[in-house]
């Protein structure tokens, strides 16, 4: 089963609500069509207390999504593979647009209105068919501030494969071409897995426009003109992720192919760990005792 329910992914990102200056507390999660994990869902729903729950596979019964307590607002594409579920009731929103693999809304808060996207692609579908549906609302939407909650089955390095595959690339170059960030962190759990087999399908997405908005950079009580009274903060946009990527890509096989690293270095190398050097030096401890007891 899907075990991204217990991956709870909340918008790193101070966005005040309309009627509050509390975040926007923001839950994106892969159902797995399970029955089980909605009712994890309402558990985890009443634990975070969130305001608004992207969702993709959710259990469907009698065409509704089943388990989900009435009170909740729920808004779903039109094949119910993607949803937006609005626990809180303090939300001013209104209904955008639903599209066969989409939903989208837009969240009035006390700075400024956000759309928010829940989509779905199937691995046997073409993503370019859901990449486009997000492209209509995107370019209907100059310098609006979005936030995407999408699995669309795409494999690629900079949101945790090992490898990239050909709708990883499309995804890249989409995300790429409308100037969106990432937020999935490298060393994030997988939001996948089944049997042996574990992935990073769920994307969590944003616009620039709603980090440049967002992030409140003065620390309180201090005297502003003073360069210390600022946090320093770096958000590297995808496309700098992707050249970091490529340059540690670079400089690692420099590295090994001219022999410069030590054979004892085990940190931020692959196939050496901690665990590896410990046995290691348990080993030469062995050795060395060994020898000794022969000595005498």
């Amino acid at each position: 089963m899907d075990n991204s329910i217990f991956e709870n992914t909340q918008f790193p990102y101070n966005i005040a609500t309309e009627s509050s200056n509390e975040p926007l507390k923001i839950l994106q999660i892969n159902l797995a069509r399970a029955k089980a994990a909605t009712n994890q869902l309402q558990l985890t729903a009443s634990t975070i207390k969130q305001d608004v729950i992207l969702v993709q596979e959710q259990y469907i019964n009698n065409n509704e999504i089943a388990v989900i307590p009435q009170t909740w607002k729920t808004f779903s594409s039109s094949n119910q593979k993607a949803a937006i579920l609005i626990p809180s009731s303090k939300l001013k929103l209104a209904l955008l647009a639903t599209k066969v693999n989409l939903v989208a809304l837009k969240i009035q808060t006390s700075s400024f209105p956000i759309t928010i996207i829940s989509a779905y692609s199937s691995p046997a579908q073409n993503v370019h068919t859901t990449l486009q549906e997000i492209q209509e609302i995107i370019s209907s939407l100059a310098e609006e501030k979005i936030i995407i909650g999408a699995d669309i089955n795409g494999h690629h390095t900079l949101w945790g494969y090992r490898s990239n595959d050909n709708r990883g690339k499309d995804i890249l170059d989409f995300i790429l071409g409308n100037n969106l960030n990432i937020i999935n962190k490298l060393d994030a759990l997988p939001t996948f897995q089944r049997n042996n087999s574990v992935g990073w399908p769920d994307l969590t997405l944003c616009s620039q426009s709603l980090i440049d908005s967002s992030i409140n950079t003065e620390k309180g009580g201090t005297d502003q003109r003073l360069a210390s009274s600022y946090r320093p903060i770096s958000l590297l946009p995808t496309i700098g992720k992707l050249l970091e990527k490529l340059t540690t890509k670079r400089l690692t096989y420099h590295l090994k192919s001219t022999y410069s690293l030590n054979d004892g270095q085990h940190g931020f190398r692959e196939d050496k760990s901690v665990d590896i050097a410990i046995n290691e030096l348990l080993r030469k401890i062995k050795t060395a005792r060994e020898e000794i007891a022969s000595m005498s």
